[in-house]
């Protein structure tokens, strides 16, 4: 679909998904997503992404399980 070309999609970040990590990794490193922006979607109950991404990095690394 052509405005699939224009509007990217938003998707869930994946504590799973190398390239995900390396996206945000280069986040916290330029303060920036970059010119296509943000690629992933705020979920409940955060306020921020990036507070989001580390939350469920912690997460993932301290092997509590998330509600």
């Amino acid at each position: 679909m052509i405005l699939d070309t224009v509007v990217k999609q938003k998707r869930h970040f994946d504590t799973n998904n190398k390239g995900d990590i390396e996206m945000y990794r280069n986040f916290m490193i330029t303060h920036s997503w970059g010119r296509q922006g943000c690629p992933f979607t705020l979920e409940f109950p955060h306020l921020t992404i990036p507070d989001m991404i580390r939350d469920k990095l912690m997460h993932k690394y301290m092997k509590i399980e998330q509600e």
